[in-house]
């Protein structure tokens, strides 16, 4: 079956000003060895993929952006939000559009903006994930292993094995407390929610038009008039075929200048070039 991917490029990285602003967000920043944070994401993909089933959604403003980006990606990859409306309305969108475009497939989504220290691993785990759900009727989400009782990161609690390494979701978790996140790592069986999905476009139509039909019916022509919602809220809370992966592959989203620190970004230096 075909497998593709999308990159998620439409956040503000309103969390990193004033390193990011409404011009250049945190995707585009060049944090680690003079790429910026889409380059890496695109160049991890493109170690499983070829270039022309790599796709960006991102927003009308930062269109050009992205394929100044990633001059090796066909220019018509870049798939743009007609209005901002959160992540369920645009993964649909996209979902629906390579669909039309290459037949039924496999698509993963994927945040532009994280860090991954190791890529081979998280290359290993995409392909499996992909593998996983050319041949089941789940939804897969890749679960970070934890290293920590971090307060930041939604929770995934996990059930029984489905297959070998794929386990069952049992139910997603909002950001906790410390006491309820040091539970979560101790009782073993929780993951951290990265926001990594993949499922055959079939089977996610078919999800969402259980769990969601008003986002189901989404469109170029109706996307303004489209819920402002993420897919863990209107989709991947309310179906009960969900699937895991647990990946441990030196995760981070990034998303505040003490995570930044931790994965050895000199932020006090580039704030001084930000200032001067």
């Amino acid at each position: 079956m075909t497998r593709a991917a999308v990159i998620l490029a439409g956040g503000a990285g309103t969390r990193l000003r004033p390193l990011s602003s409404d011009e250049n967000p945190k995707q585009f920043l060049k944090l680690f060895d003079g790429k910026s944070l889409l380059q890496l994401t695109w160049d991890r993909i493109a170690r499983l993929l070829l270039a022309e089933r790599i796709f960006v959604s991102t927003n009308v403003q930062y269109a050009d952006k992205c394929r100044e980006h990633l001059p090796a990606m066909p220019p018509a990859n870049v798939l743009a939000e007609p209005a901002r409306r959160n992540t369920a309305p645009a993964i649909a969108l996209c979902t629906f559009e390579i669909e039309r475009r290459i037949g039924e497939c496999t698509v993963s989504f994927l945040a532009s903006d994280h860090f991954i220290a190791n890529e081979g691993e998280f290359v290993r785990v995409l392909d499996r994930a992909h593998a996983f759900a050319e041949t089941h009727e789940e939804l897969v989400t890749i679960g970070i292993e934890p290293t920590e009782p971090n307060t930041g990161y939604g929770y995934l609690e996990i059930g029984e094995t489905l297959e070998h390494d794929v386990l069952r979701v049992r139910a997603f978790k909002e950001k906790p407390d410390l006491a309820t996140a040091e539970e979560f790592l101790r009782a073993g069986n929780y993951a951290w929610n990265g926001g990594m999905f993949v499922w055959r476009s079939d089977v996610f139509r078919r999800a969402l038009e259980a769990a969601a039909p008003e986002i189901a019916r989404v469109s170029d022509a109706t996307y303004e008039e489209m819920p402002s919602i993420s897919i863990d809220y209107a989709l991947m809370e309310k179906t009960r075929h969900v699937a895991t992966l647990r990946g441990d592959f030196g995760w981070s989203d990034v998303g505040s200048f003490d995570a930044l620190r931790k994965v050895g970004v000199d932020v006090d230096s580039h704030l001084a070039r930000v200032s001067s």
